[in-house]
């Protein structure tokens, strides 16, 4: 045995000093202070435990002494606190597109959208940015630097669109970091965004076709995708709606007075798949009793049997679904053939919505038919309605007689 181990030896045959106690084999150090008991550690020998009772105590007299527990909390909060410091814009960013992803409340396609924003015209700039670093100064400096690219799909118009959907989707980015307390960002000034400016030219004949225009490009569109230019007009659909389309979404066809539509889902181009559509919009559309005919003979001659097969396909190819890629350049050239070469396939719906307003639907029909949440959206199309109103009230003058008292009256 050596001199320390005979010296603890006679150490734990005498009596142990208050706040030192045995534990498993060892030597657990506790002392009182600030109205409660606090741990100091646990020691192989009676001689490191007497050490560290007495410094413990010592700094108690003094009153410096910081419970070990405490000071472990703090050592954790300076580490969590460099860490969230050292967080960048990159790193938050993909840690906040995750959790949207993850949230079933959220369209994959906004998910989508929001990463190719920050993906190209965000993070290649300020993405090694660290949040805490981060200023309005720099955000309002790039944000300017977007506003100022040209547009290229539009070489002419005098705004890109780029630089409003990067500052709303930076915004939101930036204003989840400040609501997440393990995220070292307590506020943030966001500089003035640009608004929204149109960048699309108005199309050169306007956004409705007549309805002689819309047979003429159905009539140019290839044979197993006119009902689809129909439909889009004289149903209310929108493009990934249309291409959404499986059998058993069309019901009653034996029946034109009972014929009806579901929208269900919709092909998304953003997500690369189908998808639920956009929200508040799955609806049943009544089908006008003329399109009824088309459709029993498009499903005939282009679709499968199964009911959950697509109403649209490629030719020759039952069972597989059109992309969007390929129905764009059919569509290109239709619009072109039936002279209108601007012409946006979304515009079919406006005229279908703006026809339906004509006949006196009312907010609500409009609402319900065209799947809208917005009742300012669907308030254009009352103008259409109104207009007819004006129309019919113009007639009704050349008939109207208006009886004159002559006279002025008298007893």
């Amino acid at each position: 045995m050596s001199v320390l181990e005979a010296e603890d030896a006679e150490m734990v045959a005498a009596k142990l000093p208050r706040g030192i106690t045995r534990f498993r084999g060892r030597y657990r150090v506790r002392i009182d202070a600030y109205g409660g008991t606090h741990s100091i550690g646990v020691f192989d020998t009676v001689r490191d435990a007497r050490a560290a009772l007495e410094i413990a105590k010592g700094e108690r007299a003094r009153g410096t002494f910081i419970p070990p527990s405490m000071q472990r909390a703090e050592r954790r909060a300076a580490e969590v606190r460099a860490e969230t410091e050292r967080l960048t814009l990159g790193e938050w960013a993909e840690r906040w597109l995750e959790e949207l992803a993850a949230n079933p409340d959220r369209s994959p396609s906004t998910v989508v959208s929001y990463r190719s924003v920050l993906r190209t015209h965000v993070l290649p700039e300020l993405g090694a940015t660290r949040l805490v670093d981060l200023t309005p100064a720099q955000v309002a400096a790039h944000l300017a630097t977007l506003r100022a690219m040209p547009s290229r799909r539009h070489p002419g118009a005098r705004a890109n669109g780029v630089a409003p959907n990067a500052a709303r989707v930076l915004r939101s980015c930036l204003n989840a970091a400040i609501k997440r307390p393990d995220v070292a960002l307590d506020s943030f000034a966001f500089p003035e965004a640009p608004s929204q400016s149109r960048v699309r030219p108005d199309e050169v004949d306007g956004d409705i076709a007549t309805p002689e225009q819309v047979a003429a490009m159905a009539a140019a569109m290839p044979e197993h995708l006119r009902a689809a230019v129909l439909l889009a007009a004289w149903c209310a659909l929108r493009l990934g709606e249309v291409l959404g389309l499986e059998r058993h979404d069309l019901e009653h066809l034996d029946d034109p007075q009972r014929a009806i539509l579901h929208v269900r889902r919709q092909w998304n181009t953003k997500a690369v798949r189908l998808t639920e559509p956009k929200r508040g919009s799955t609806r049943r559309v009544a089908i006008p009793a003329s399109l009824v005919p088309v459709l029993r003979e498009h499903l005939d001659a282009h679709a499968a049997r199964e009911s959950d097969e697509p109403v649209f396909t490629p030719t020759g190819r039952r069972g597989r679904r059109i992309s969007q890629t390929s129905f764009d350049g059919y569509w290109r050239d239709a619009r072109k053939a039936a002279g209108r070469p601007t012409f946006r396939f979304h515009s079919l719906r406006h005229t279908g919505l703006t026809e339906y307003a004509r006949q006196g639907a009312t907010l609500a029909d409009l609402l319900e038919r065209g799947g809208h949440t917005d009742v300012s959206v669907a308030l254009k199309y009352q103008h259409a309605s109104a207009q007819r109103d004006r129309e019919l009230t113009a007639r009704l003058d050349e008939v109207v007689v208006v009886v004159v008292v002559a006279g002025g009256g008298g007893g």
